[in-house]
């Protein structure tokens, strides 16, 4: 009796330390093209976490991947980046255009451009997405401005970061 004892606890316990922590995180990766003085901005959410949230905000019930409701789908999520993401390029707020989504398992990737972009002196991203249903939310941004890479940290605490540039 006393080796089978031993033997669940040796199989039981280690389970409980391994119990699945789930962990909140974007990646938005943020490119000044010169070429076309634009900022294209790609946006790597989970899909079940983006969609929880856009149900959660619009009092919805969408599946992201419903391709009958595709029209309906693209403006809630646009408007859920407008409510939450912002881009200031040299002190004043850019609109940007939403061009699109992708799934990929299960994550999706939104795409957004901003047009006519001369130069750039300073830029500040704000960016509370996912961060309103989940507070432990962590959004990673890595920029490309012409030589200059840099990467900022937003968290609930601190959801905007601001970069000068000379």
């Amino acid at each position: 009796m006393t080796k089978f004892k031993i033997l669940f606890i040796l199989l039981i316990v280690p389970l409980f330390a391994f119990t699945a922590h789930k962990y909140y995180i974007s990646l938005i990766k943020v490119e000044y093209k010169t070429e076309s003085k634009s900022i294209q901005v790609t946006m790597r959410i989970f899909i079940d976490d983006l969609q929880e949230a856009i149900n959660k905000t619009y009092n919805k019930n969408f599946e992201l991947g419903e391709s009958d409701k595709k029209n309906d789908i693209d403006t809630l999520i646009n408007n859920y980046i407008k409510n939450n993401f912002v881009i200031k390029i040299n002190s004043q707020n850019k609109n940007y255009l939403f061009l699109g989504k992708e799934d990929e398992k299960d994550v999706i990737f939104l795409y957004l451009e901003v047009e006519n972009i001369e130069s750039i002196q300073s830029i500040e991203i704000k960016n509370s997405m996912l961060m309103d249903v989940f507070p432990e939310q962590k959004n990673i941004i890595k920029l490309t401005i012409n030589d200059t890479k840099k990467t900022f940290l937003l968290t609930k605490e601190k959801d905007k970061d601001l970069l000068k540039l000379n």
